[in-house]
């Protein structure tokens, strides 16, 4: 009777939002443009909410209605939503223009800065999406090593492309998608984080793996955190058997402190990708790393690797949100301490509220990032 009444409420005060879901049910599948974004509202008979502005932590719809926004835009908005300084920065960009298909120098002071603070990156590639960035971090490894095999984490979520989308949906699936090989055709083997298996899996099929790739906390397979005398020990064989280690850092670069997750674990991997955060809310993705593996994809050596073929790739507006972004961060230390510690507060009051009122869900997460 609750829910119902709820629902009641939500649809009575949001007729607009309603009018485009079922406008845009008739011309985008599902009436929407990334799976998620349904929220699952429309399995209880509801329909999502379309919002048209945000300020700060509020979201406002087209209806007017206000909502605390615990979902960050994708975990992207770490400032919050408008910023002056990004706002500002923004303005004055495309006064002079928005898309060039050239080099700019921001791409270049965006590089400079991401390296100058981050041990494990000696050169970097820009490309438009996260989703690139692993799918060309995984053709890099191949290259390098000559070997075809791609070991990911179960429920680690690297993008939808056609190389990693494997084993995403929960622990028994192998993939979530037709209209992809099998995961042996595909060469992707799992891996369970945490698990002493996993290393007798490296070890097995050592010859044959190219890569390890992995997500430091699956931020979309339930907060799960590799702990790390795993990471440490992954780090170890991987060296070990001359496999090249991916770490996925599309959420959780910039996310704690003011650089790579990575730098406080003072474990290095050999290619990292990043996303997110690094654009400032504009569209980004990046792979890092070794010189010599990122060097690969350079068009003045022979038989290069083609990484970063995209028509926005370096996009400039997406640069200078992301140099602004990350200058705003370098001074924002108290500010780091505070969301991480909230989160870590939030993390602790949901799990007990849900115990106390015997629900039975547990959250997951590590400081600002909870699932």
């Amino acid at each position: 009777m609750f829910i119902k009444k709820e629902l009641d409420r939500f649809q009575k005060n949001r007729p607009k939002s309603k009018e485009l879901w079922q406008k845009a049910l008739k011309l985008l599948p599902g009436g929407i443009s990334h799976n998620i974004r349904t929220f699952d509202l429309p399995i209880i008979g509801s329909f999502p909410i379309f919002v048209n502005s945000a300020h700060g932590s509020y979201l406002t719809d087209v209806d007017g209605n206000e909502y605390i926004d615990c979902w960050n835009g994708h975990f992207a908005m770490i400032l919050g939503h408008n910023p002056p300084e990004v706002q500002e920065t923004i303005k004055k960009a495309i006064l002079k223009g928005w898309h060039f298909g050239t080099n700019t120098e921001y791409q270049v002071q965006l590089a400079d800065i991401i390296i100058k603070h981050n041990p494990g990156i000696e050169k970097i590639r820009f490309c438009v999406t996260g989703t690139e960035a692993t799918m060309y971090a995984s053709r890099l490894a191949r290259a390098i090593t000559k070997k075809r095999i791609i070991a990911k984490a179960k429920l680690g979520w690297h993008g939808a492309n056609d190389t990693l989308y494997y084993y995403v949906g929960n622990l028994m699936e192998k993939s979530n998608s037709r209209g992809l090989f099998n995961p042996n055709e595909a060469g992707i083997l799992p891996f369970e984080i945490n698990n002493e298996k996993t290393f007798d899996m490296i070890k097995k099929n050592a010859n044959e793996l190219a890569a390890v790739i992995l997500e430091p906390i699956l931020g979309g397979g339930g907060g799960f955190r590799a702990e790390f005398d795993f990471l440490k020990r992954l780090r170890e064989e991987t060296e070990r058997y001359d496999i090249v280690l991916i770490f996925d850092e599309v959420i959780t670069g910039y996310r704690f402190n003011d650089g790579l997750f990575q730098n406080e674990l003072n474990i290095i991997p050999d290619l990292t990708t990043m996303g997110k955060i690094i654009g400032g809310g504009m569209p980004i993705g990046a792979i890092g790393g070794r010189k010599d593996i990122i060097d690969q994809s350079s068009p003045e050596i022979e038989n290069q690797v083609l990484i970063g073929g995209g028509t926005f790739s370096g996009f400039p507006i997406s640069m200078l949100t992301g140099l602004k972004t990350i200058k705003i961060l370098k001074n924002s230390h108290t500010n780091y301490e505070r969301i991480n510690q909230e989160g870590d507060r939030l993390l602790k009051n949901l799990n007990q509220y849900f115990n106390d009122n015997k629900v039975p869900i547990i959250a997951k997460g590590y400081k600002s990032i909870i699932m």
